[in-house]
């Protein structure tokens, strides 16, 4: 390294001006965004307003806000949906996308990127979809609810990693990265559920429209193409084909995100060369402030202006960062704000509404799909966790998490149980094909349930891993957990 670039690195390092941040420093607003807890207090603030305004003297125009229709016909194409439609085929459109990269990037470099670190928490996420439906389905054995076994099987990782964020301090680093792999593998699951069970007839033509412009997304990441911007054009396109085809619009946002390209344009180990190199040069750039009067000169100094020569060295420095990072990175994290403040609150508030009569609140939790879905959660959900991992350690297929005991691992099962946005996702769609009166009936049963079970299991969940993890840890108290 160059005397020049050393001491334009050394500068950088030793920031030793007042007001000056620090390296590492993130603003009250990133750090706000990008927090488990505040993202999991958005979410319960919507479906708290939404119960409160769908029993109140709004009522009434809280059902008829989201009765409202709007969009647009081009051709043979109608998107006239109601508000509620926009709410879940439009906006979860881009929650699921954001779950489809969280999924490609834990395949590939995560805690999904290898056998031995998936196994373990993969067989606990079927063992956890697998029981609760089962509940579920003998609860309601020959009746109309039937339909509606697919809501148990959902774990929310929002809420569960909030709830498990309050117990940083205490909670081993492994069992958190154990209930994060696992949630992902759930919510694989569910996306899978949605796509072959609780999906309408299908208009096989637009169908393959969307299907060849994945593929076309997928090859252009493969030619190197590294812009967000024709994704994002593929990607509207994509969505409005799937919701012409019935195929359910949030498919349609897994699958793209697994398109994204998951390789920056060149290693990392080469970022710090390149950045050092424009750091030479940004060290002589002041000499283009001889071009200046001994006036101008100071004015620009004083205001802590750059030249010309260094303002274009800082865009190349920008330039270099994009480089260095991969499309779906950058894309997770832009995209996890919007989602987590935007669009899961909005969710939670258009689907949480409803009408509770306190008097008949015992008969409806008494009703085969409240039951099959509190059950579910707060039975199987557990069951199916702890029964999978043991038959997986009992055989020699895995082990348990560093650090991490039964117990510990009991009450990660507990907060597993959280189902809430998919399971209100799934409640949604799983009685459309009964009659209409009886599914009203039946998606009220199960936001009840849904309710009920979240509830119980945030509470226990915390308790128990507060119990058994105890004052110690065995990562450092101020480390960043997720």
């Amino acid at each position: 390294m160059s005397d020049q670039a050393k001491e334009a690195t050394d500068a950088v390092v030793h920031l030793g001006d007042p007001g000056v941040p620090p390296l590492e420093y993130k603003s009250p607003l990133k750090r706000f965004l990008h927090h488990d807890i505040m993202g999991s207090a958005f979410l319960l603030l919507g479906a708290f307003a939404a119960i409160v305004v769908a029993n109140s003297q709004l009522e009434e125009w809280y059902h008829h806000l989201w009765e409202t229709e709007f969009g647009f016909v081009f051709g043979d194409v109608n998107l006239i949906k109601s508000l509620h439609h926009w709410v879940n085929d439009g906006l979860m459109a881009i929650f699921f996308f954001l779950v489809g990269l969280e999924i490609k990037r834990e395949l590939i470099a995560g805690e999904l990127a290898s056998f031995n670190k998936a196994f373990l928490p993969a067989i606990a996420a079927i063992g956890g979809m697998i029981v609760p439906a089962l509940v579920y389905a003998v609860c309601n054995l020959g009746g109309e609810g039937g339909a509606g076994w697919g809501i148990p099987m959902a774990t929310d990782i929002a809420f569960a990693a909030g709830c498990i964020a309050l117990l940083k301090k205490w909670v081993p680093t492994s069992l958190m990265v154990f209930l994060v792999a696992l949630a992902i593998v759930d919510d694989l699951g569910a996306v899978t559920v949605i796509a072959i069970f609780y999906t309408d007839s299908i208009d096989t033509q637009p169908l393959i429209i969307g299907i060849s412009l994945i593929v076309v997304s997928f090859c252009i990441g493969k030619l190197g193409v590294r812009s967000i911007l024709p994704y994002a054009v593929f990607g509207i396109v994509i969505w409005a084909a799937f919701l012409s085809s019935g195929v359910h619009a949030t498919i349609a946002g897994v699958l793209l995100a697994f398109t994204i390209p998951s390789d920056a344009r060149y290693k990392p180990r080469l970022f710090r060369g390149r950045i050092v190199e424009l750091l030479d040069r940004f060290s002589h750039a002041d000499e283009d402030l001889g071009q200046y009067e001994e006036g101008d000169e100071a004015d620009i100094n004083k205001g802590h202006l750059v030249t010309q020569r260094q303002q274009t060295l800082i865009r190349a420095m920008n330039t270099e960062c994009v480089h260095v990072e991969a499309p779906l990175q950058r894309l997770e994290h832009n995209i996890e704000p919007f989602c987590v403040f935007i669009v899961m609150p909005i969710f939670a508030f258009a689907n949480a509404g409803v009408h509770l009569e306190w008097g008949n609140l015992g008969n409806i939790m008494l009703e085969p799909v409240t039951i099959g879905i509190v059950l579910g959660l707060l039975l199987g959900k557990p069951l199916g966790i702890m029964l999978a991992c043991y038959l997986a350690v009992k055989f020699g297929w895995a082990h348990l998490p560093r650090g991490v005991r039964w117990s510990q691992l009991f009450g990660v099962s507990l907060l597993a149980a959280i189902g809430f946005t998919m399971s209100l996702f799934v409640n949604e769609l799983a009685f459309q094909g009964v009659d209409p009166e009886l599914a009203e009936q039946f998606v009220s049963e199960g936001k009840v349930g849904i309710f009920v079970a979240s509830i119980i299991a945030a509470c226990a969940g915390l308790i128990t891993l507060k119990v058994t993890c105890g004052p110690s840890r065995d990562v450092r108290a101020d480390e960043t957990v997720f």
